[in-house]
């Protein structure tokens, strides 16, 4: 077991980082993880490296640096809370476990998408990404069950146009 900064070259070294096959990146300061994570991938190219993401920004800034597997810190537990204010609501296991499936392939996808564009590129694209919520959810054909008709809940909620639709009441529970 090594104690120390993980940022210090010599300490990776002794603990074995030139033979070691993972590196699980979880230090709280998104500035000290995105050194390390830099130092890494020049150092220890061979290394895959797991690492937490404390927003999307540090999300962008790890996948600059070429870190592959990125797990935002307050996603999942999002995703685990939506499920259980839907079901709370009323909708079946599988419809928010369907609608928690959904908008994680969804994120996923539009969060890669959006990496590498310029800022006017960005504000089309997330223009885009707002009209492919309503579509994913009204047409997903994932051989999941159909959705119920909306509850009675569902309906006295409307965007901000005064359309209400149960897609929307979806994405702002999840």
């Amino acid at each position: 077991m090594f104690y120390g900064d993980a940022t210090r070259l010599d300490l990776l070294h002794a603990a074995g980082a030139g033979s070691a096959k993972l590196l699980v990146l979880a230090i709280d300061d998104p500035e000290r993880a995105a050194k390390l994570a830099t130092q890494i991938r020049h150092e220890y190219p061979h290394l895959t490296i797991l690492a937490r993401a404390h927003s999307v920004e540090h999300t962008y800034d790890l996948m600059q640096i070429g870190v592959e597997y990125i797990y935002r810190e307050t996603f999942d537990s999002a995703l685990t809370m939506g499920v259980k204010a839907l079901r709370q609501l009323g909708f079946r296991s599988y419809q928010a476990l369907r609608a928690a499936r959904i908008f994680r392939a969804h994120e996923e996808r539009g969060l890669r998408a959006s990496f590498e564009m310029s800022d006017d590129a960005y504000i089309s694209h997330v223009r885009n990404h707002i009209t492919e919520d309503d579509r994913d959810f009204r047409d997903s054909a994932d051989g999941a069950w159909e959705p119920s008709p909306p509850s009675s809940e569902a309906s006295k909620i409307s965007d901000k146009d005064g359309a209400t639709s149960r897609e929307h009441v979806r994405l702002r529970l999840l």
